[in-house]
């Protein structure tokens, strides 16, 4: 029979053991996921315009990747450790389908499968989403610009036959209707706003007949309906001033794009967009757009349609939080509470001193070459 002595030391050998196993098991997963996101850095930086996450869970690494080239490089860094990859490739293999078209005249999109979720942005009536995954009765998306979210199943469609691009037409109204006969009397089919996209299926003198992604069957007025490509072909940009201002009053909403609602940077990307003009979803991706104009020592080299940007600095750099588009003469426009104008000008009836105080710096849109136009062969 060993002696308690000798059993408290084969006791802490044990423990020793397993603590040194469990110190070289920790390093190992430290650098591991030191390596990871390191990667994340470089391929996956943003999170609303990726996916990338990732675990360690009973020595295997779970998660989500939809960035095929990135998945290849984290294949190669697991390999050899003693550790099963098993991260879910996106669009998931399950979909029958990876392609689905707004079927609402605004879809909301939430950061998380569920009603209660906070409203990210919003997608309008035909704009073409690549499909992620499902999860109950939502579908995870992307949208042409790159932004993911969750969407409920009722408000896209899957029907192929709306994937040709001739024939398409634009609702260039700011609110409206699609109803079930030609005399554009009595019942609806569903409500519109500005940039819904249908297939036109016949034209008439007062009204034209559509098609929705579902394939439902609606007449719109004729007056309110322009072709794709003559939209895209008749945009200028500057037009853009007279377009920003026909939004006043429309109430703020976070996360919203439409005439329904906006916020700062859905309206600045609505107001472009009705001119030919593509932003990038929110505040911080249009800062990367554009050509800096010096406001250094003031104010009198922007032009109209610039973007103003505010924010705050912090020890990390700037963080832009909000945008307005300049009118000129030290006034703005943007969305704050409600779409209203704003100034830099101390005796102005508009004069904004908490945004003078905040603002960061401006960036020329218009005839920059480092913007995107809107075009005929995938509008959105």
């Amino acid at each position: 029979m060993e002696s308690p002595s000798r059993q408290r030391i084969v006791l802490i050998i044990a423990v020793f053991c397993f603590f040194l196993v469990s110190c070289r098991n920790s390093a190992k997963d430290d650098g591991l996921l030191a390596s990871l996101e390191a990667l994340k850095t470089e391929y996956a930086p943003d999170g609303r315009t990726s996916v990338f996450n990732y675990e360690i869970v009973d020595d295997s690494l779970k998660g989500q990747i939809d960035n095929s080239q990135l998945h290849q490089k984290v294949k190669k860094l697991v390999a050899g450790l003693n550790l099963v990859e098993a991260l879910e490739p996106l669009p998931s293999v399950d979909l029958a389908d990876t392609l689905a078209y707004i079927n609402v005249s605004v879809g909301n999109m939430r950061s998380k499968a569920a009603e209660s979720s906070e409203l990210s942005t919003q997608a309008l009536l035909g704009t073409p989403l690549r499909v992620l995954e499902k999860s109950g009765s939502w579908y995870r998306v992307q949208t042409p610009d790159g932004y993911i979210g969750f969407i409920e199943n009722s408000a896209i469609a899957f029907h192929n036959s709306f994937d040709a691009q001739k024939n398409k037409v634009l609702y260039t109204g700011a609110y409206g209707f699609s109803y079930q006969n030609a005399s554009l009397q009595g019942l609806k089919v569903s409500d519109l706003t500005f940039g819904n996209i249908f297939k036109k299926l016949e034209s008439g003198s007062v009204s034209t007949k559509v098609q929705y992604p579902d394939e439902r069957i609606a007449y719109i007025s004729s007056s309110e309906l322009q072709s794709v490509e003559s939209f895209v072909n008749d945009s200028k940009p500057q037009g853009v001033i007279k377009a920003s201002q026909e939004f006043l009053g429309i109430p703020y909403l976070w996360g919203g794009t439409s005439w329904k609602g906006v916020d700062c940077s859905g309206f600045t990307r609505t107001s472009f967009m009705m001119n030919g003009i593509y932003l990038p979803r929110d505040a911080s991706q249009q800062a990367l757009v554009g050509d800096r104009v010096d406001t250094y020592s003031g104010f009198d080299k922007l032009k109209e349609g610039d973007l103003l940007f505010f924010g705050r600095h912090t020890d990390n750099g700037t963080k832009v939080t909000h945008v307005a588009v300049y009118l000129g003469g030290l006034k703005f426009i943007h969305s704050s509470g409600m779409v209203r104008y704003g100034s830099f000008d101390p005796n102005s009836e508009f004069y904004d001193s908490y945004n003078l105080n905040r603002f960061l710096f401006a960036k020329r849109i218009i005839d920059s070459k480092s913007i995107r136009y809107l075009n005929t062969q995938n509008f959105y």
